[in-house]
């Protein structure tokens, strides 16, 4: 999971361009042309292994794990996921890592409308608390410490209090950046991350994907995709996707049961559909504010959100969205979404005294 969010600078995306040249046009991930030897390898298909589901009896699990070439290839995987992020983050695009802690006051996923996770509330020597869902509040700090700093980034955990699903985890790994710009600098960020660790995948882990996938030809996919839409992804916004010819009933949903004034959300099948039509990963734009959290920004005179999701494989696997640049916007949206502000407080008097 990665989690990309934006603030939103005074600037317009020319003058932040020329005054921080950098990052934003490292930010597109240009492909090499495949050499001959490239090219005959993405044609190879092996005999595929099936994940061993050892997990389904706990009483074994640990030991049996220990010698089954599925983990020790995750581990590997997941050695070069974090690895290639970090190079992503720091080589590339020069933001700062953030140390953040375990615990937060103010979650990112508060009860009120557009909440996509339930808290997880602790009591930790005394004082009541709650183990973090993100930490994007604390990367938004973060890039106030420093003036001029493009962006911030960790790995780390997140926790949500409910229960698991085969697409939704309540305890996983993540990645989660604050950067300066627009939405479309920051899904070109996205847009290269994930281009990034598709590259080094192949490049350090062919041969294991093909032992478990059969083949690569889902990475090889995603790059074309990315070439052939001008080093980017197709992206389409919440209302034209719900106008396709091909959507029906059960492909979205009312983000309140029975009140459709808050907000429209598709469904798994929905994203499954567009994933699809648009050839393995495709941006979803402009949600409906009161279906997502409050802190993302307004568009459309407030009825939609600047923000945008990635579909691809399972279904969403980057959130993107611009911040609110004032405190009188974060007071309105808490309002609208029915959220207390007493734990906020911090987060709409940080922008009174510094202001991105």
């Amino acid at each position: 999971m990665f989690t990309l969010a934006i603030t939103k600078k005074d600037l317009q995306p020319e003058t932040l361009s020329n005054s921080n040249p950098g990052p934003p046009n490292r930010s597109k991930a240009l492909l090499p042309r495949r050499s001959k030897e490239e090219k005959r390898h993405t044609t190879t298909t092996v005999a595929k292994q099936n994940a061993p589901r050892l997990w389904k009896n706990p009483s074994t699990f640990a030991m049996e794990a220990l010698s089954s070439p599925w983990y020790s290839t995750m581990l590997r995987l997941q050695s070069t996921l974090i690895h290639a992020s970090v190079d992503f983050f720091n080589r590339q695009m020069q933001y700062r890592y953030v140390v953040v802690p375990m615990t937060t006051g103010s979650i990112s996923s508060p009860m009120g409308l557009g909440s996509d996770s339930q808290p997880v509330s602790i009591d930790l020597a005394g004082t009541k608390t709650y183990l973090a869902d993100s930490q994007q509040f604390t990367l938004e700090y973060a890039l106030r410490l420093e003036d001029g700093l493009p962006g911030a980034y960790y790995l780390g955990t997140s926790c949500r209090g409910e229960d698991p699903d085969a697409t939704h985890l309540n305890q996983f790994c993540h990645v989660e950046c604050e950067l300066l710009g627009g939405l479309s600098e920051g899904m070109d960020v996205a847009n290269a991350y994930i281009i990034a660790l598709v590259q080094e995948f192949k490049r350090k882990h062919a041969l294991e994907i093909e032992s478990f996938a059969g083949s690569t030809k889902h990475l090889d996919g995603m790059l074309a995709l990315y070439r052939d839409h001008g080093n980017s992804f197709p992206v389409i916004t919440l209302d034209d996707a719900l106008a396709l010819p091909n959507i029906t009933r059960d492909m979205w949903y009312d983000a309140v049961e029975g009140q459709p004034q808050y907000g429209r959300c598709l469904s798994l099948l929905g994203e499954q559909m567009l994933i699809e039509k648009f050839g393995g990963a495709v941006w979803l734009t402009e949600m409906d504010h009161l279906s997502v959290p409050f802190y993302q920004a307004h568009a459309k005179g407030g009825e939609k959100a600047h923000c945008g999701d990635v579909l691809l494989g399972l279904g969403e696997v980057v959130g993107c969205g611009n911040r609110h640049s004032t405190a009188e916007q974060v007071l309105r949206a808490l309002e609208q979404h029915m959220v207390d502000l007493a734990e906020y407080k911090w987060y709409i008097d940080m922008r009174r005294l510094k202001k991105l």
